[in-house]
């Protein structure tokens, strides 16, 4: 017994030696803290998004998988090298270069891949910085492979395979809908309003930089690093802090910020419902024409506009179904899914195949096999 005793009394010793500040050797002052502290009072935007994209690839002790398996691993790095840059990057070209192989070869679907290229790109660079990119941020003209991994992720509707955090809810935010993501894509789309902007209270200020910090935190909390299984994961509170210093400005206000209309929102509409349309060939459920029409009506709906406002695109886009539908809505968010799915899937949109991002297997490709939520719809 008293050896046990030992055992576990040498196993803590360890354990807060390593989480915890040391005296320097003369004594005189403690040495640099390494392993968590260190880890929470010291690490930087870089240094998160490197620990970030570290679970995407390879999970966590505590017996979280990873985003995206071995295989997909491979074939995301292949079409990276493949179209990358003479420095290793990509960008808007990059892009272009990968997504026209994807699309069906018609004149038109590149026309319209063509058009929407810009807004696929603010997607791809926007999510790549997630959430260290209070918009509205300077525009992001390349990406390495570990910013080009995290997009991907996101947009091929794995987001919340990201964020195991999201299974608690807030009370102003449901958590365990696409809520949350259909908002992140209004403000990657978004710039300041051309109207007078109103005055912003400190109450929405405080408000938006908490929103802020709740979503630093969600990443915070996967990407903590952990000495093994039987280490005890930092709550939120603990989390906190370093949420605090790594905080950027509060982004600003939903209402002062609007989608350009025949720039932005509208090409990137033509192209999902293109998208959809195809989908549609092989996915024998409703949702893609349903998908389909719905945005086809808010398309209608905002030609014409200069720009689309919040409310005029949670209105035509987001819906108000989260709740009363458990879940089981489609959204602009799916179109997008679609597209970005051919990264870890090539050929996707032109076989009718993809692969299960649970089981791994080969199946027909539907709405739902791109969702992380699907197994919480009814």
């Amino acid at each position: 017994m008293s050896s046990l005793k030992d055992a576990l009394h040498k196993y803590k010793q360890r354990i807060t030696t390593t989480i915890s500040p040391s005296p320097a050797a003369d004594g005189s002052a403690p040495a640099p803290k390494t392993g968590r502290t260190g880890w929470l009072e010291t690490s930087t935007h870089d240094s998160v998004l490197s620990d970030f994209t570290r679970f995407l690839e390879k999970g966590s002790p505590k017996g979280e998988s990873p985003i995206f398996n071995k295989k997909e691993q491979k074939t995301l790095k292949k079409i990276f090298t493949t179209h990358a840059n003479l420095d290793n990057s990509w960008t808007q070209q990059s892009l272009e270069s990968y997504l026209i192989t994807q699309v069906p070869q018609d004149g038109d679907f590149k026309a319209l891949l063509t058009t929407s290229l810009p807004s696929l790109w603010t997607l791809a660079t926007y999510f790549s910085h997630f959430p260290f990119n209070a918009a509205v941020s300077t525009p992001i003209t390349s990406l390495t492979f570990p910013a080009f991994t995290r997009a991907i992720a996101f947009l091929s509707g794995r987001h919340y395979l990201m964020f195991t955090a999201w299974g608690h809810q807030d009370n102003d935010l449901n958590r365990t809908t696409d809520q949350p993501v259909l908002e992140y894509i209004f403000r990657a789309l978004a710039t300041p309003r051309q109207a007078e902007q109103k005055i912003t209270s400190s109450t929405q200020r405080e408000d938006a930089q908490a929103s802020l910090q709740r979503d630093i935190l969600d990443v915070l909390s996967v990407a903590q690093p952990f000495r093994d299984r039987n280490t005890k994961a930092l709550n939120r509170t603990e989390l906190t802090p370093a949420a605090d210093r790594l905080s950027p400005p509060a982004p600003p206000e939903l209402s002062d910020l609007s989608i350009p209309t025949t720039s932005v929102l509208v090409p990137l509409l033509d192209l999902s419902i293109a998208l959809l349309q195809e989908t549609s060939e092989f996915d024998a459920t409703p949702f893609p024409r349903t998908l389909k029409a719905k945005l086809e009506t808010a398309r209608a709906e905002v030609q014409g506009e200069d720009e689309v406002s919040s409310d005029s695109y949670a209105k035509l886009l987001d819906s108000d179904e989260w709740e009363e539908n458990h879940n089981s809505v489609y959204t602009l968010y799916d179109s997008i899914a679609v597209l970005f799915n051919t990264f870890p899937n090539p050929e996707s949109l032109k076989t009718g195949k993809t692969v299960n991002w649970v089981s791994g297997e080969e199946e027909p490709l539907y709405l739902g096999s791109l969702r992380s939520l699907g197994s919480t719809w009814t």
